[in-house]
């Protein structure tokens, strides 16, 4: 069977690099990528020896201030200095060496023709702001399939434990880690700093080991702790083919919602209307194999059929667009296009939410136990998580994409429709 994916929203899948101001050019609304490689090309043998010495008079110079901010402990001299480093890390691009280091317009003008590959930018792009990479194959894009199969576990996850047996469980063991924990989970409520990351660290590592326990308990065959027992396992998805960047990728920056310091987050960003198709299938799940393997009732009906498993993506994903659409702080125009992604959620090609923007609800058991018990989720597991806590509001901020002309858009939506 073929599973095809098409973006409903603009996506961002990471692959962890991230692209500096030495790595693109900008040129008419659009994004120029280079390896060094294309760029020892375009500066040619003329300039590479005045390029390398002036690569390492910037690196000096920033690593000279980095430094000094590490060692400077007077709160207005670590901002004079922070001031410096970012204009010295301005100053390393390609940009600044072009303008400033090569005379010859020849050489100029091959960096507009000789590079890795182009995209379109949405707003604004610095010639020194980090760009987050979109996941890549020899330059081409394309969905993992582990992607998509970790939205669909979080899905399963969702629709069983919504059985009392299973929900009684869970909150007893998040009861006895608040009580555990009362003093310190009272402290960090709206706080910051190095002592609060501290206490957060421990919360966050015991909160997710009962979340690794719920995991076992839920997907495992007989709550056996071992991989080769998991109800997911059974299922195969594959990566998605490669594609051209320019076909499918754009460069702009997200907003972050409800928040009272602005930074720039630029990325890669799969367009909107896309389709990616991937191999997708269900193997060694007949009812003897499974009994065999030691799963129960309900680990055995989810698995027996893509229908059951495209249903639980559809209860969690109508669940969390709910949760989406109740957040105040979005734009009507976010709103609109979260309202049409909800009309397109369906029991046999239903929604779902991947990517590095997919947010707290997306990833976690927190949408069911705030549905279930909102004392648990406000007193304990939303200050036993990596963010701040914000009792009663929590998740407190959301991210957009920007497409310029004052247009915004949701993150992470795709919807899945199975070709056999």
């Amino acid at each position: 069977m073929k599973l095809h994916i098409k973006t409903l929203s603009p996506i961002h899948i990471g692959n962890g690099e991230k692209y500096n101001g030495l790595s693109y050019l900008t040129n008419r609304g659009k994004v120029l990528f280079y390896d060094s490689t294309k760029v020892m090309e375009n500066i040619t043998s003329k300039y590479s020896e005045n390029f390398m010495r002036w690569i390492e008079q910037r690196t000096t110079e920033i690593e000279r201030l980095e430094k000094l901010k590490r060692d400077e402990r007077d709160d207005q001299k670590r901002r004079n200095i922070n001031q410096s480093l970012r204009e010295a890390q301005k100053k390393l691009s390609l940009t600044e060496l072009i303008n400033n280091l090569i005379k010859d317009i020849t050489v100029k003008n091959k960096f507009n023709n000789n590079f890795l590959y182009s995209v379109e930018a949405k707003t604004q792009v610095y010639n020194n702001i980090d760009i987050e990479a979109f996941i890549k194959q020899n330059n081409k894009p394309y969905i993992p399939g582990t992607e998509v199969k970790g939205a669909i576990r979080t899905a399963v996850v969702y629709y069983i434990l919504k059985k009392d047996i299973y929900w009684n469980w869970l909150k007893g063991e998040l009861e006895n880690f608040g009580r555990q924990h009362r003093e310190d989970l009272q402290r960090i409520a709206g706080q910051r700093g190095k002592l609060v990351n501290d206490i957060k660290k421990k919360l966050v590592e015991g909160v997710g080991k009962i979340e690794e326990k719920l995991q076992n308990k839920l997907l495992r065959a007989d709550g056996k702790d071992d991989a080769k027992y998991d109800l997911l396992k059974l299922l195969q998805i594959g990566d998605s083919e490669l594609k051209k960047p320019p076909q499918c990728l754009f460069v702009s920056d997200l907003k972050t919602l409800n928040i009272s310091r602005q930074f720039a987050t630029f990325q890669e960003l799969c367009k909107k209307d896309q389709t990616f198709t991937c191999d997708f299938r269900l193997e060694n799940n007949k009812a003897i194999i499974l009994d065999r393997l030691g799963f129960d009732d309900d680990q055995k009906k989810i698995i027996s059929d893509v229908k059951n498993l495209f249903q639980c993506c559809y209860e969690f994903s109508n669940r969390l667009l709910d949760e989406e659409l109740a957040y105040t702080h979005y734009p009507n125009e976010v709103k609109d296009k979260l309202n049409v992604i909800k009309k397109e959620n369906k029991l046999d090609s239903p929604v779902i939410r991947i990517g590095k923007n997919e947010g707290y609800m997306s990833l976690t058991m927190g949408l069911l136990v705030k549905d279930k018990n909102k004392t648990i989720y406000d007193n304990v597991l939303c200050h036993a998580t990596k963010n701040t806590s914000y009792t009663g509001s929590f998740p407190k901020t959301r991210r957009i994409v920007s497409l310029g002309n004052n247009d915004t858009d949701t993150c992470g939506w795709v919807k899945l429709n199975l070709i056999v």
